[in-house]
């Protein structure tokens, strides 16, 4: 009984194939191949950058690929009759996969375009999208890995997990950059002592510690802001520390506001802690306040 899928002729297409091609597409992959390692092994001897470096070992490697695939489907439909049903039959599936895949497949690849453009974000950049916050490590066609920040690890330090995030998620949520651009966030820190004690000292101790710490890096916070300001339109009412006051139930509230690196701002507030502790405990008219209860 004949069939439309004759099994003896499928597996003299693919054996003649094998047979007649095999010599050649071998020979022709491991040309593609060694041209490859040879380009890389020149980025490596003379490019600096080892961010540089990786990018070219990567993208070699796709083109690597896209060539071998793209020789074999040439020999491959040099031998194939294109009315035979196993032609048809491949190209059927082929469709069918492109089809099922194309949505995510799209969308990945639209995020990776939006990633790359000046509207995104490059290696070594700290950035928030959705749920995953860290240090972007590397940048593929369909996904992005982050360092991971945060969680149970506070002030922003690493977790030491991996986040592998699909670049789709670019098109559905926000890109934060805390460092695209200009280097240095605000941070605040919160201080609470008595309402006996003397608020105005304890408000001139916190500008004095903060201000220690801004003089040293006045000069970089200034050039770096006005290489922001020459590309976006972003403006600072002041850029020295500022102390704010304010009353909570168990005494009076100060919080300091300053500049601080993106990636310094756990080491600082422990630097300004430290000092706030051992300012005030030379101070006998500043207390630090905790909830208390009093009864008449």
């Amino acid at each position: 009984m004949n069939s439309y899928f004759d099994l003896n002729a499928i597996y003299r297409t693919i054996t003649n194939f094998i047979k007649q091609e095999a010599f050649g597409i071998t020979l022709v992959t491991v040309i593609i191949i060694i041209v490859s390692r040879l380009f890389s092994n020149a980025a490596a001897r003379y490019v600096q950058s080892e961010e540089k470096k990786r990018e070219i070992r990567k993208w070699a490697r796709y083109i690597t690929i896209c060539f071998v695939i793209l020789w074999i489907l040439i020999l491959y439909n040099s031998h194939v009759q294109k009315d035979s049903p196993f032609y048809l039959f491949i190209i059927g599936i082929f469709l069918a996969f492109i089809a099922i895949g194309l949505k995510d497949l799209s969308a990945n690849f639209e995020g990776w375009m939006i990633i790359i453009s000046n509207k995104g974000f490059k290696n070594g950049d700290r950035i928030k999208v959705g749920t995953a916050k860290g240090d972007v490590i590397d940048i593929g066609i369909l996904r992005t890995i982050i360092a991971e920040i945060g969680e149970w690890a506070g002030g922003d330090q690493s977790t030491g997990r991996l986040i592998s995030m699909p670049n789709s998620t670019v098109l559905s949520n926000e890109i934060y950059n805390y460092t695209q651009g200009y280097e240095y966030i605000w941070d605040e820190l919160r201080v609470l002592i008595t309402f006996e004690s003397n608020w105005k000292k304890a408000e001139s101790i916190l500008n004095e510690i903060a201000l220690e710490d801004f003089n040293q890096k006045k000069e970089q916070i200034e050039e770096n802001l006005k290489a922001v300001q020459s590309r976006y339109l972003l403006r600072y009412n002041y850029i020295t520390p500022k102390v704010y006051v304010n009353i909570k139930d168990s005494g009076v509230e100060l919080s300091i506001r300053y500049l601080v690196r993106v990636r310094r701002r756990r080491t600082l507030q422990d630097i300004i802690i430290r000092d706030i502790l051992n300012r005030f405990g030379n101070e006998p008219d500043i207390d630090l306040a905790y909830p208390t209860i009093r009864r008449v």
